[in-house]
């Protein structure tokens, strides 16, 4: 099932049908919290291929940024609330493998999230 989960998620360039028929579900199935888990586990494991080197692609805080930005679009023309709270677990997500990147220096400072908390 985790697998499964991941290698949907790795297609970072996703439609918005296929971010609806990916992630929607599993959300609401499984919830806020475990969900987050979720992002959290497949961003750390993200990082350990990233520290071997053996990964070249997009950071997990970045591509995570993307999907919040397509399911606040996808709020804004539906209407649906579960893709604003999709949006903000998403960012949530993202904040935090952003701060666990810095203090181990393997990012730099970005404009795009909060640096004074």
């Amino acid at each position: 099932m985790m697998q499964w989960a991941i290698n949907k998620l790795v297609c970072s360039e996703m439609s918005v049908e296929a971010l609806k028929k990916n992630f929607v579900p599993k959300y609401l199935a499984t919830g806020e919290q475990k969900f987050y888990r979720f992002l959290l586990l497949y961003a750390l494991n993200k990082l350990i291929y990233i520290e071997k080197g053996s990964f070249k692609g997009k950071s997990p805080e970045m591509e995570f940024l993307d999907y919040q930005e397509q399911f606040i679009i996808l709020y804004r023309r539906e209407g649906e609330d579960v893709y604003l709270e999709l949006a903000r677990v998403f960012r949530r997500a993202a904040h935090k493998v952003y701060r666990v990147m810095l203090k181990k220096k393997m990012t730099e400072r970005n404009a795009k999230f909060l640096n004074l908390v």
